[in-house]
């Protein structure tokens, strides 16, 4: 999923965003689960859907924040997507503020990944990790 945008045809290669923010999640989160970190797989098989549904909802927040700053900022972004670029709110064209929830589940496998090594590279000192903060 993350090599996509590069074999695709160029014509394609701008519509092919989703593949690229969702691909570390999907590289990751079953290695997690398989080495007995938390897994959002795992998570949704089990039916606990309280931890996808506080990761989307901060991650909408987060992201309509940063683009409620990004509007008054002096230096700021200015976004071009293929699709709906004139229907904004703030500088943010609407169907932008999917990778939002997206960038936050992306950030939690990410973080539990970095969790799992660590704790594999410190299991011969006996270090004890604790749970994962806050979610």
């Amino acid at each position: 999923m993350l090599a996509l945008p590069v074999v695709v045809p160029a014509s394609i290669a701008p519509y092919m965003a989703a593949p690229v923010w969702l691909g570390f999640i999907f590289l990751l989160d079953p290695l997690n689960a398989q080495l007995g970190g938390e897994s959002l797989l795992a998570d949704f098989r089990a039916g606990r859907s309280d931890r996808l549904i506080n990761l989307a909802l901060s991650g909408l927040l987060c992201g309509v924040l940063w683009e409620f700053w990004n509007y008054w900022a002096g230096a700021k972004w200015h976004y071009t997507v293929p699709i709906m670029e004139n229907l904004k709110v703030f500088e943010m064209p609407v169907p932008g503020y999917l990778g939002f929830p997206a960038f936050a589940f992306e950030c939690f496998t990410m973080y539990v990944f970095a969790r799992v090594v660590f704790a594999y590279a410190t299991k011969a000192h006996g270090t004890q990790l604790g749970r994962t903060i806050a979610l």
